[in-house]
C-alpha cells in the first residue's frame, strides 16, 4: 500500500506541487543543495538519509526537473532554484511556532544584511530574496553568513 496519494495529475496546482515537494527528505535535500553540498555522500551525511532513501529522492527530484546530475554532482535547475521561497517559509514558520527557539537557519538579504521577514523580498531594500541575493547562516555550518548556490544548472 502506498504511503501517500499520487497527485501528479491533479488539476489543483497546490496538489501537483505537493506531489513533488511535500516529502521532508526533498526539502532537506534542497536545503543542502542551496548550501553548496552537491555530492551524494555530502547530501547523505548532511541529511542523515539512508543511501536507498537518498537515491530514490534524488531520482524523483531529477524526474521532476528540480535537479540535474552532472558526473558525480547534483545541481539545482531553474525549477529547483524557484523552491527557495518555500524553504524560507519553513524557516519563518519555525520561528512563529517557537519564537524563543535556537535557530539553526537565519535568512538575510545579501545586499543590505537585513534579516528576512518575508519569504521573497527584503523589507528594507526591496531586493528579491533569490539564490543570488540571499545569505543563510546555518549553525550546522559554523553560523557565518554564506551565499547560496545559484548557478550550476544543467
Amino acid at each position: 500500500m502506498p504511503l501517500r496519494s499520487d497527485w501528479s495529475s491533479a488539476t489543483c496546482p497546490i496538489a501537483r506541487s505537493a506531489d513533488v515537494l511535500a516529502d521532508p527528505w526533498v526539502l532537506l535535500i534542497l536545503r543542502e543543495l542551496f548550501s553548496g553540498r552537491t555530492r551524494f555522500d555530502e547530501l547523505r551525511d548532511a541529511t542523515g538519509a539512508a543511501d536507498s532513501v537518498l537515491a530514490r529522492r534524488l531520482a524523483s527530484m531529477t524526474d521532476a526537473g528540480l535537479v540535474a546530475r552532472e558526473d558525480r554532482d547534483y545541481r539545482l535547475t531553474d525549477a529547483g532554484r524557484q523552491t527557495l521561497p518555500i524553504l524560507h517559509a519553513y524557516a519563518q514558520f519555525s520561528r512563529t511556532t517557537d519564537p524563543d527557539g535556537p535557530w539553526g537557519l537565519t535568512v538575510t538579504c545579501g545586499r543590505c544584511g537585513e534579516a528576512a521577514v518575508s519569504v521573497d523580498w527584503c523589507a528594507r531594500c526591496a531586493a528579491r530574496l533569490d539564490a543570488d541575493t540571499t545569505r543563510w547562516s546555518r549553525r550546522s555550518m559554523g553560523g557565518e553568513p554564506f551565499a547560496l548556490v545559484a548557478g550550476g544548472a544543467a
